[in-house]
């Protein structure tokens, strides 16, 4: 079975993926960070007896193998760099078969539960909804009539949900004041957005984040709603601006464009920045080459972009000058194979 991401999505030439998480906590237990180490066990026994055996694989974090955190990492089950996996006693991670439907106990809230979805996907939504009904129908769930569902984090308070669409903007970040124009038109929505990384090797991806913000007052119907508006006028904004440059800058596009297949379909060693930048002239100019020379799919300019993204971080240790040339040279050569496969 294919993992996740590594299936076609909608409008996939902007949006790498959507997500949802809905989070809840139960009845008579602590909010996460008041548990002690005998409460917090209970209340992971607890989640454990309610988690469908049938659907989902996993459980203690502390029990998950190297190999499985890794595609778990891989699959954004554990969070970039596999941050979720600190203080690995007091959490379980619960997966279906390709991790596009996750339960997390412990991670910030008692439970959160992730669907996602490659490309521009809303119905995550009912995935999740889902999931978590079935988990209610078993748990104690905490909930006020006046304030909704109860969260130890205020802003996820009331329905409990929040949408995440991560898109890929080369054309609008390469326009001049094209992000702080969208940043502008995302807040009018009362949604945010931000870029997949502030510091370090992607920095500069020209991936960003547009998520919700409003738990409390809204209903998940006017949310859903208010995201598909917002979406649609993203993915329009980052088209538009990729038909001026491939237009009024043809013969520069298409140079770059060209430059950045070679780096990398023929490059051995390779950074993260470097092949995400050139995945994203890849992106911006894909439409409007006309050469035969270049082929290279959506869905494999998708699987490599995600691949790098969430690629396991590579720890650099002291006195070991070699590690950083391998992780470069492992990235290089992963990439060479997906764009052969191409040809």
């Amino acid at each position: 079975m294919a993992e996740w991401y590594e299936e076609k999505g909608r409008d996939n030439d902007v949006v790498l993926s959507t997500k949802a998480c809905i989070v809840r906590n139960i009845k008579g237990y602590n909010f996460m960070p008041r548990l002690d180490d005998k409460e917090c066990q209970s209340l992971m026994d607890t989640v454990d007896e309610a988690v469908d055996k049938n659907v989902f694989a996993g459980g203690p974090a502390s029990s998950l193998d190297k190999d499985t955190a890794i595609r778990l990492i891989r699959l954004q089950v554990l969070g970039r760099e596999g941050s979720q996996m600190v203080g690995a006693e007091r959490k379980a991670f619960y997966y279906n078969d390709n991790a596009s439907l996750s339960i997390a106990v412990g991670s910030g809230e008692h439970i959160t539960v992730r669907a996602m979805a490659a490309g521009h996907d809303i119905s995550v939504y009912k995935t999740a909804e889902k999931a978590v009904m079935d988990l209610e129908s078993k748990l104690d769930i905490a909930y006020s009539d006046k304030y909704g569902f109860l969260t130890s984090n205020v802003r996820l308070a009331g329905t409990g949900l929040k949408i995440l669409y991560t898109v890929a903007l080369p054309a609008i970040s390469k326009t001049e004041g094209g992000i702080a124009a969208l940043t502008q038109r995302v807040g009018q929505y009362e949604w945010t957005i931000y870029p997949f990384a502030e510091r370090g090797e992607l920095a500069d991806s020209n991936v960003y984040i547009i998520a919700s913000v409003n738990t409390l007052g809204i209903t998940e119907d006017e949310l859903l709603k208010r995201g598909e508006m917002l979406i649609a006028d993203v993915i329009k904004a980052e088209r538009a601006c990729r038909e001026e440059i491939a237009t009024n800058k043809k013969d520069q596009s298409e140079d770059i464009f060209g430059r950045s297949y070679g780096t990398l379909r023929y490059s051995a060693l390779i950074s993260r920045s470097e092949a995400i930048q050139a995945l994203g002239w890849l992106r911006l100019y894909h439409d409007y080459y006309d050469g035969g020379d270049i082929k290279c799919s959506w869905s494999a300019i998708n699987k490599l972009t995600m691949n790098v993204l969430w690629e396991p971080g590579v720890p650099l240790k002291k006195n070991s000058p070699g590690a950083l040339a391998t992780s470069q040279k492992i990235r290089a050569d992963g990439i060479r194979k997906s764009l052969k496969a191409e040809e």
